[in-house]
Formats: structure tokens, sequence, C-alpha cells
């Protein structure tokens, strides 16, 4: 029997495949370093290419670094839009509301992010492209959340309050978190914030 002919990968497949793996490796660098221990010669090791394959695809550190955020940006908006678009009617908004918030604040996107806005001015130019990256994704989320809570039963003005605090608590506990990690605290504080938007939320619905 006739072995079946292997299928060649086609030159877009590998170079895409390239450039997943050196997305992937920067990230992770990215994460254990921050930016300012980031080695591009690392992510290159990492990504099991030659240092010349990688300048092809990202000819400096600024280029291979902002392509790693705009990478994760991406997958978390999509992430968010497809929980907000998963809302039926009657659904309870705030638990996905603060679970969006928790993989947003407390997982790569916003840490990396942090770590690239506190460079002080020796990158300014960095710095304000970092910027417009996350308010560029970032803002469409923000919209859809709030008009997910209207739809709730919130006028635009106590929607408004609950999307904003709950991402302040979230983007508060990572400012905590780099002085200290307490676990016990943040379970704490969702708890009693969960307690006081419903409760908020319960007196301003429009809902009967």
């Amino acid at each position: 029997m006739a072995k079946a002919p292997v299928q060649r990968r086609t030159q877009a497949e590998r170079r895409t495949e390239t450039r997943a793996r050196i997305l992937d490796a920067a990230v992770s660098e990215l994460l254990q370093k921050s930016y300012a221990g980031f080695r591009v010669d690392k992510v290159a090791a990492a990504a099991q290419v030659s240092r010349g394959a990688q300048t092809h695809h990202y000819p400096t550190k600024e280029s291979l670094v902002l392509a790693a955020l705009q990478k994760l940006y991406k997958e978390s908006s999509e992430t968010s839009l497809t929980l907000i678009s998963s809302l039926k009617p009657g659904d309870d908004v705030l638990k996905p509301l603060m679970e969006d918030s928790a993989a947003f604040y407390l997982g790569p996107n916003f840490i990396i992010a942090v770590s690239m806005l506190n460079l002080g001015d020796h990158e300014p130019e960095l710095r304000q492209k970092v910027r417009v990256r996350s308010r560029r994704h970032r803002l469409p989320i923000e919209k859809a959340w709030l008009e997910a809570l209207m739809r709730a039963g919130l006028p635009e003005d106590p929607a408004r309050t609950v999307l904003n605090v709950t991402h302040s608590i979230y983007r508060g506990m990572v400012m905590r978190q780099f002085l200290r990690n307490d676990p016990g605290y943040s379970r704490f504080t969702i708890r009693q914030w969960t307690k006081i938007a419903r409760a908020f939320m319960d007196l301003h619905s429009t809902r009967p």
C-alpha cells in the first residue's frame, strides 16, 4: 500500500509558525524579566530560531516587544468580546465582569504594559506607543461592558460607576502585588465589593 504523500507546509505557514514561536518566547521573557531585563538573544534561543531569523521578522527590540503586547491585547479583546456577546437577557452581568477584569488586570497583558509604562523619561516614544495600544484595545471593551450593564437594567451613570470601580479595584490589586502578595486580602476585597456592587445595582436598577 502506497504511503500518503507528506504535505509540505507553505512558506506562509512556516513564516506564521516562526513568528508565533518568537512572540510566545517574547511574552515569556517579558513576564519573567519585565521590559528592563528583556533580552532579544534570550528570545531567539527560547524560540529556537537564529538571531537572523528573528531580526528578519522583528528588526528591533521595540518592534518585537510591541508585537508581543499587541498579540496579548488582541487575544484578550477577543476573549472579552466573546464573553460579553454570550450574555443573555436576565443573566448576571457583575460576575462575568469581575471574572473578565481579573483575567485582564491580573494576567500578562496589564503586568507587561505596566512594566513598559514605568520607563520614566528613558524611552518616552515607546511609552506613548504602549499607551496608544492599550487605549485602542481597552476602550472598546469598556464600552461593551458599559452597554451590557445598561442592558441589564442600570442607567448609564450607575453602570459607569460599577464598571469604573470594578476596574479600579483590580488595578489596585496589581499595584499591591508589587509591594506584597496577599491573596487573602484580595479575596476579602472582592467579596466586599461584590456585596456593595450588588446592593448598588439593586438600588439603581430600572427593572421591576
